[in-house]
């Protein structure tokens, strides 16, 4: 199966991306529904992408905040692959897409390089596949919503 990233730019596809948070957020990870949609959804600086099948199924989503302030990370979060579509590479191709985004968006040169860094708040148990994708964790722990968390960075990097 043939997978792409697209951008969320349809009530459809705002439906198919709501639904996957649904599913893998509040239903097999019982967070709150309330907690799970946020006024960060509704931003327009907000980036949602959605992993498509190339039968037209939504398989994942994951969306793209920009820094803060000057000078701080970009973050993505959000990243929910749908339980028929994990270990399909899924989540790494939806990764990818949005580290793209963040370096055109957001990306500053440095020397012959343009770079940005990228910050994510990783459960535990995904620590092993964004270690795979280059992100360091930082040593501290928190609890979110009943789930432990560590937060993660990594610098993307691309040709100028």
């Amino acid at each position: 199966m043939s997978v792409r990233v697209v951008r969320v730019e349809t009530p459809e596809q705002r439906a198919a991306m709501t639904a996957i948070r649904m599913a893998v957020f509040v239903q097999e990870q019982n967070v709150a529904a309330e907690r799970e949609m946020d006024a960060l959804d509704d931003d327009p600086s907000t980036l949602h992408v959605l992993a498509v099948g190339d039968d037209g199924s939504a398989l994942g989503t994951a969306r793209l905040l920009p820094p803060h302030h000057a000078g701080e990370p970009a973050h993505i979060g959000r990243v929910a692959v749908s339980a028929a579509a994990r270990g399909l590479g899924v989540g790494a191709l939806l990764m990818d897409a949005l580290e793209t985004e963040a370096l055109d968006r957001f990306g500053a040169m440095a020397g012959d390089v343009r770079c940005v860094s990228v910050e994510l708040s990783a459960q535990e148990q995904a620590l092993g596949f964004y270690a795979r994708l280059g992100y360091v964790a930082r040593p501290e722990r928190y609890l979110d919503e009943a789930i432990w968390h560590r937060d993660a960075v990594k610098v993307v990097t691309a040709p100028a």
